[in-house]
């Protein structure tokens, strides 16, 4: 009963996502084909070209968060934002640490902006790119239908399988790489290959190692 109701909601939902991701990687695509905003054009009505705005940086600011894991083991990440002002309005934005060590406090910011949102920013010699709402929901959608996928492998194949999911939850992450790549949305680089190779060989890793303990 459990492996038809897992069926039941895994097969229309997986429906259901490719929809989604067909409509938003057109739009996706329309924004990486989008010219750059005549000279003068407000990034508050540019609809079809990509606008471009000088902003100030207003400040810098870094913060710490830690997990632990299941041994007790702990480990901390550090982020870096910056806040930077154009016009009336006022962005905190997530940087590299590159970008936290060179840029400072009343720097001028070069900014690119895509109906509304932020999507790179230049300071210091340094850029940084960033997600548009459409850029997130398609990765949104393609994870929904990647763990959708795998529920319905198991429901196939057996609940016995179900701690398979953690391993196949890391592959997501290759998964949606290559998933923009093929779509023409984000061509990757030597860094994006190298991840979806990193995150590849761990997920292929867990589930065997999952595998062989089930045995």
């Amino acid at each position: 009963m459990a492996r038809v109701l897992t069926l039941a909601v895994a097969v229309p939902g997986l429906f259901l996502c490719v929809d989604r991701i067909g409509d938003n990687a057109d739009g996706v695509a329309q924004q990486w084909r989008a010219p750059t905003c005549p000279v003068g054009t407000s990034w508050r009505t540019a609809e079809d070209c990509v606008a471009e705005v000088t902003a100030e940086v207003l400040g810098l600011g870094k913060s710490v968060s830690c997990t632990t894991d299941s041994n007790g083991a702990q480990s901390c990440t550090t982020n870096y934002s910056a806040r930077v002002r154009f016009g009336e309005r006022t962005e905190k934005l997530g940087v590299g640490k590159a970008f936290y060590d060179d840029v400072e406090r009343g720097d001028r910011a070069e900014l690119r902006l895509w109906r509304g949102d932020v999507v790179r920013m230049t300071a210091g010699g340094h850029i940084e790119r960033f997600f548009t709402t459409t850029e997130l929901a398609s990765a949104g959608w393609l994870i929904l239908g990647w763990v959708l996928l795998g529920l319905a492998w198991v429901a196939v194949l057996g609940l016995r399988l179900f701690p398979l999911l953690g391993g196949w939850m890391v592959l997501s992450v290759p998964y949606v790489l290559l998933a923009y790549n093929v779509l023409g949305l984000n061509p990757m680089g030597v860094l994006g290959w190298s991840a979806a190779g990193v995150f590849t060989v761990a997920g292929v890793w867990a589930m065997a190692a999952t595998r062989e303990a089930l045995l």
